[in-house]
């Protein structure tokens, strides 16, 4: 689920470094005003530590499972196999074919998001970003814990440029699933890279780490890139035993 390549972006930071020298901006775009959304806030979404009152040491974090997988519910056998062979379709790179299973898909089946999802994969591979978006959101309509459509969403518009609303897309998918390590460590990178909030991308830089136990080095050595920039202690360290999601 991880979408971004961080290797990538180390080096796509040097040049926003570079690119900070010459911070003039053309007249005509300063004077354009853009309706822009709110941001909204994600620090809530932070994990938080407790101390166990028994023992005064930090208890153990028990991660919140990702809601999609939990959902339950019987899917029409037909559909199963419209949605297996459009899979197979799309792997074999033949996404004109996998379209016209997939349409036929969410016209006889209105419940399943992730026909949508594939499509808006698609519709990404052939540049139409709008229209990726559109499918996105539409997964999105149909089921608001579907993580893999946030995860694209919010890609797709940040290759449009929409940088605040890709970070409330992140903001959403973690009021629903704030343990969402893909989540925390995409949101980290825009934040850093595109909107100038290094503190804030510390902070989900950490989460990231934590949820996935420090076993990104990129990330890590990224998260003390930052923390040389924002001079902000780690507040959320790694330890020996990883943060644990219950059973299910």
């Amino acid at each position: 689920m991880k979408t971004i390549k961080l290797s990538f972006y180390l080096a796509l930071f040097a040049l926003v470094l570079a690119a900070c020298t010459n911070d003039k901006q053309p007249l005509d775009n300063a004077l354009v005003e853009v309706e822009q959304p709110s941001v909204q806030s994600t620090l809530q979404y932070i994990p938080k530590r407790e101390i166990d009152k028994k023992t005064g040491l930090l208890a153990p974090y028990i991660a919140m499972p990702n809601p999609y997988l939990l959902q339950k519910g019987r899917i029409d056998k037909q559909s199963v196999v419209l949605f297996i062979e459009a899979r197979r379709l799309f792997k074999a790179k033949q996404y004109d074919e996998a379209k016209v299973v997939l349409d036929k898909l969410v016209q006889a089946d209105g419940t399943l998001s992730g026909p949508w999802v594939m499509l808006g994969d698609i519709a990404e591979l052939k540049g139409d970003l709008t229209q990726a978006a559109e499918f996105f959101s539409k997964a999105l309509t149909i089921n608001e814990v579907n993580m893999n459509a946030y995860i694209r969403l919010a890609k797709v518009q940040r290759l449009q440029g929409d940088f605040v609303r890709a970070q409330n897309v992140y903001a959403t998918a973690l009021s629903h699933w704030q343990d969402f390590p893909e989540a925390h460590l995409n949101l980290a990178i825009l934040l850093d890279v595109y909107m100038n909030d290094t503190a804030t991308a510390q902070r989900h830089m950490e989460a990231y780490q934590f949820l996935t136990d420090g076993k990104d080095e990129q990330a890590e050595t990224w998260l003390r890139e930052m923390q040389s920039r924002t001079g902000l202690a780690v507040e959320l360290n790694v330890e020996q035993a990883p943060a644990v999601s219950p059973a299910t």
